[in-house]
Parts: structure tokens; C-alpha cells; sequence
């Protein structure tokens, strides 16, 4: 069984103020202003294995895909509802085999028998 949440077709796809590249990429800086915990954004993106696709200008800064960008913003919000770190719920939601659509987020549920 999985459950899967729709953004509203009149809804942009990303935050207003991501930057995003025509690559599809996104600054990580971006990501942690959006989940409001830039410490927590910056060790999962370091420890958890987030794919950084590139790294660029003065500082340094380091673009991930948008789907994974929008995988970190779902579990920081589920991470804070559950009273977990947000490496944690990233783990875990991608060891569950979510996938993020142009206009969804569908993670897969393992329900008890």
C-alpha cells in the first residue's frame, strides 16, 4: 500500500524562492532556509547520501536535485510531527522507496497484518 500526496495543479512545483538551475538542481542553501533547521539540512546532505550534483561559486555552494530537495522539505515536516532528526526520516524515506512525481510524493506504507 502506499499513500500519496498531490500538490494542487495551480500549485508551483518548488518554493517561489528556490533557485532552481535548467538543470533541475537546486542550492542546498535554498532547501534549509525553506525546512528553517540549516544545521540538520547541511548533515543529512553530508552524511545521509544526498547525490550533490555540483558545487560552484565563492562559497562553495552545493546543488542537489530538485526531487531530492523536495524529499528533504517532506521529511523535515514529517521529522518535526514524529520527534525525529531529520537524518533519521530522510533515511528512512528513502529506504522505503519514495519517489517524487512532477506534481507528487508517493512513499510507500508497510501496514501490519
Amino acid at each position: 500500500m502506499t499513500a500519496t500526496a498531490t500538490i494542487a495543479p495551480e500549485a508551483p512545483s518548488v518554493p517561489e524562492h528556490w533557485r532552481v538551475t535548467p538543470e533541475g538542481t537546486v542550492p542546498v542553501s535554498d532547501v534549509a532556509r525553506t525546512t528553517g533547521d540549516y544545521p540538520a539540512v547541511n548533515y543529512t546532505v553530508r552524511r545521509c547520501g544526498v547525490p550533490v550534483v555540483d558545487q560552484g561559486g565563492h562559497g562553495r555552494t552545493r546543488y542537489i536535485p530538485v526531487s531530492e530537495a523536495l524529499l528533504l522539505v517532506a521529511a523535515a515536516a514529517l521529522a518535526v510531527a514524529a520527534g525525529v532528526a531529520l537524518a533519521q526520516m530522510y533515511r528512512a524515506i528513502k529506504a522505503s522507496g519514495a519517489t517524487v512525481g512532477p506534481d507528487s510524493l508517493t512513499i510507500p506504507l508497510t501496514l501490519g497484518s
